[in-house]
């Protein structure tokens, strides 16, 4: 029988997602301001690049971690997640930012590629990003929190393929 871990997980992780999921919220519904300082404003127009490199390393990241550990090697799973983790974090940070100080931009390209290509593919984006956030911080507390040796007994396998799939798709759509 395995020891209990120092916190619920299921606890941990509602209460983490719902949290996560209040800030976005609110930073999300603010106004942006009408004016920047031109410093900042330059400082913006980088951040799309940033965004799209960091989306491609924590999708190579996810998927390296993932092929690791079907190979067996668990250390280097347990540094690829994090680090996948922590590059989606700062992704967050960066395209929050971003949006609070200058809102969201309007699809340039043209009427029927808007209508028929990208929002169908923003929407499945925005979907899987949602949904995955769950599962996600679920198997972070898992792996945070159990012993390497006890974490074949909780359902970290289970719902690591599940959030491994929903992540990559979300990724692979903006990266």
């Amino acid at each position: 029988m395995s020891k209990a871990p120092r916190i619920p997980i299921l606890r941990a992780t509602l209460v983490i997602t719902i949290t996560v999921y209040g800030i976005l919220g609110y930073a999300l519904s603010s106004q942006p301001p009408a004016v920047l300082p031109t410093p900042v404003s330059r400082a913006l127009a980088v951040v799309p690049l940033l965004i799209a490199l960091i989306n491609t390393s924590a999708l190579g990241c996810l998927l390296a971690g993932w092929r690791a550990i079907r190979r067996g090697n668990v250390g280097t799973h347990r540094r690829l997640m994090l680090a996948a983790a922590a590059l989606i974090s700062l992704f967050l940070v960066l395209y929050v930012t971003r949006v609070v100080l200058a809102g969201v931009k309007a699809f340039a390209g043209p009427p029927a590629v808007r209508l028929y290509v990208y929002r169908p593919v923003l929407t499945v984006h925005i979907v899987l990003s949602i949904v995955s956030v769950a599962p996600v911080v679920h198997n972070l507390l898992i792996g945070l929190t159990y012993k390497t040796s006890e974490i074949a007994r909780t359902s970290h396998s289970r719902v690591g393929r599940f959030a491994v799939t929903l992540w990559s798709i979300s990724l692979t759509l903006v990266a």
